[in-house]
């Protein structure tokens, strides 16, 4: 589910998702619903994840678990990426994701562990933010390591922006 989407004073753009609301979802992933017993407190709601224990990615390409986000640009414009997550350690704090049929690029890699927590793309100071056309378009997050949680998806045009708790 979008729970927002505005261009704000400033003409910024900002689209906030539920990570369990993706328009597909294929196993390894899984959506945790909100109140469940020993899903992780702390959550906007429900989130998705990929269990400890699934392992590695198969190395066939096609095979690879992945969930996909629809949203609308309502102008062209750069776009900065958070994603908020919950990583059990550091051998399962990443994904893989690619916006449209674009190239995938990393996503995590953080050493927070065991709390929630915001990671950007790019992370570079000097990276360019990924420019979407106005329209339709889509995020895929791939199975990349076991263990990962995602909770919310933070699409915004303003590069000084940086989320610290629950989006609204």
């Amino acid at each position: 589910m979008i729970l927002a989407t505005a261009i704000g004073a400033q003409g910024a753009q900002r689209i906030v998702m539920e990570a369990e609301s993706a328009a597909t979802i294929e196993a390894p992933f899984a959506v945790v619903a909100a109140d469940v017993p020993g899903m992780v407190a702390g959550a906007s709601g429900g989130y998705l994840e990929i269990s400890g224990g699934k392992g590695k990615p198969p190395e066939d390409k096609e095979k690879i678990g992945k969930v996909t986000y629809a949203f609308e640009v309502e102008a062209e414009d750069a776009f900065v990426l958070w994603l908020r997550v919950y990583w059990e350690g550091e051998c399962n704090n990443s994904f893989n994701a690619k916006f449209d049929e674009g190239p995938q690029f990393l996503i995590g890699e953080t050493p927070t562990f065991k709390k929630w927590h915001w990671v950007k793309f790019p992370v570079a100071r000097n990276a360019q933010p990924t420019k979407l056309a106005k329209g339709s378009h889509t995020l895929t997050l791939f199975h990349r390591q076991d263990g990962g949680r995602v909770d919310q998806i933070l699409l915004t045009t303003d590069r000084r922006y940086v989320p610290v708790e629950k989006e609204q």
